[in-house]
């Protein structure tokens, strides 16, 4: 699932272990979105929730960097 945030947008994903099939932790990845896709940066968490929290606080420092850069 895909969230688009500006210029940015981030990605969650439930992992499965490969040897059981079971679903596991949930992998966010981060996206600055133009000119093309352009991964910034990845993690874990072990709820969706807490993926969702780590990814937008990855896009909010991420955003602030690029924005202080462009000053």
């Amino acid at each position: 699932m895909r969230i688009h945030e500006g210029n940015f947008a981030y990605d969650l994903e439930q992992l499965r272990d490969p040897s059981t099939q079971l679903l596991q932790q949930w992998k966010y990845t981060i996206y600055r979105l133009r000119p093309v896709d352009e991964r910034l940066s990845s993690g874990e968490a072990a709820t969706k929730e807490e993926a969702e929290k780590k990814a937008k606080a990855a896009l909010a420092r991420i955003a602030g960097d690029d924005r202080s850069r462009a000053a």
